[in-house]
């Protein structure tokens, strides 16, 4: 799936974070977008961060960032897409 951030969503999400994080090229975004994307919790499909089976997080979760004009194209997990729009809700 892919979605299109922005500096300033990208920002809110570095603050869900227990660190500082500076986001500086694309590389950057991939790295806190992974981050992100292993602190959620996964049911067994991987498809949904809710559920009562057993935890899982598929393998990778952010399969490529593009630098654009005020922002990032991300190709990322759908269950991650949720993820994030909880994050900046």
């Amino acid at each position: 799936m892919r979605i299109k951030l922005t500096g300033e969503q990208l920002t809110k999400l570095s603050s869900s974070l227990p660190f500082e994080v500076m986001l500086d090229k694309a590389n950057d975004v991939r790295g806190l977008l992974e981050l992100l994307g292993k602190q959620m919790p996964w049911d067994e499909t991987g498809l949904s961060k809710f559920g009562d089976n057993a935890l899982r997080r598929p393998g990778r979760v952010t399969f490529g960032i593009e630098e654009v004009d005020g922002g990032f194209i991300c190709d990322i997990h759908p269950a991650l897409v949720q993820h994030i729009y909880t994050l900046l809700s």
